[in-house]
């Protein structure tokens, strides 16, 4: 009774399976992009203050390059207190051992967090302050327009340190569209460029976007180490973090071929991923690995 059962089971799980996700033959794979293309206008926000609270440091605060026995371990470890709205103010940054950055139980008013070693450096904070400006600001309908920019009709047209064109659209749901290497992403953060690097205003920070649509799929890459067969959406949310989704070619219960869906939270300061979510049945499946 108990063999019959469990056969039952097995069975009920692959019709499931087959019904929702597309088998796909060996000779025949899907090579869509899948992006989402229905974004895009930068929001029309004037708030004056533009720079987050990382802008706010105390240039007395940073502790530089510093070239002491040691550094190299060291991680560079983000201190704020919390203001209005618990936005994070009084930011200071220094180089420190990973345990000391740790928030300790009695500690009220404010947090510690372990971000980008960048931020460290001698002169990041007036890095992030001159980039910062009205004249940087990626918008269509401003007048100024950014360095190394040109603007043609309703499409602004950058070039970006590493030598690649940034192209900079608008969508129909108030987000902005910057295609980078054929590949889109949406935000709905204020983006700024300033010597050919992007920067982004979020929610409680301003970062550096260090990493582009080309560095994100490598990251995935070797995360999963399965071969990617559809590259699915890029989101630049409001927090300041990449939230990509793609299809990676598996083998559920080890016979029959599908398209996984996969999403990854990657930080685009550091390229660090946040966090992985795979279908509840991936237990289920194996990775068809890159040839």
């Amino acid at each position: 009774m108990k063999k019959e059962l469990f056969v039952l089971t097995i069975i009920f799980l692959i019709f499931g399976m087959l019904m929702n996700f597309p088998l796909i033959s060996a000779d025949n794979e899907s090579s869509g992009q899948g992006q989402d293309n229905n974004s895009d206008l930068i929001s029309a926000n004037n708030n004056s203050s533009l720079i987050s609270a990382n802008n706010n440091s105390n240039n007395g605060n940073e502790t530089g390059n510093e070239d002491e026995t040691g550094n190299d371990k060291k991680i560079c470890c983000h201190i704020y207190g919390l203001g209005s709205m618990m936005k994070k103010v009084n930011s200071k940054y220094e180089l420190m051992e990973s345990e000391e950055c740790a928030v300790s139980k009695d500690f009220v008013g404010g947090g510690r967090e372990i971000v980008s070693k960048k931020r460290c450096e001698k002169g990041y904070t007036e890095k992030i302050q001159a980039a910062i400006k009205i004249k940087n600001r990626l918008r269509l309908n401003q007048t100024e327009i950014p360095e190394n920019c040109t603007k043609t009709g309703s499409i602004l047209r950058c070039k970006l340190q590493n030598g690649k064109a940034m192209i900079v659209m608008a969508g129909n749901s108030g987000n902005t569209i910057i295609k980078i290497d054929g590949e889109n992403i949406s935000t709905k953060a204020q983006l700024y460029h300033h010597n050919g690097e992007i920067y982004g205003v979020f929610k409680n920070e301003t970062k550096l976007i260090e990493y582009l649509p080309e560095q994100l799929r490598e990251k995935i890459r070797e995360r999963i180490q399965a071969r990617i067969i559809e590259n699915g959406t890029i989101e630049l949310n409001e927090k300041g973090e990449y939230e990509v989704e793609v299809k990676k070619r598996s083998r559920f219960l080890g016979i029959f071929k599908i398209k996984e869906k996969v999403r990854f939270r990657i930080d685009p300061e550091t390229g660090e991923i946040l966090n992985e979510h795979a279908p509840w049945w991936s237990f289920l499946t194996s990775d068809v690995k890159e040839e």
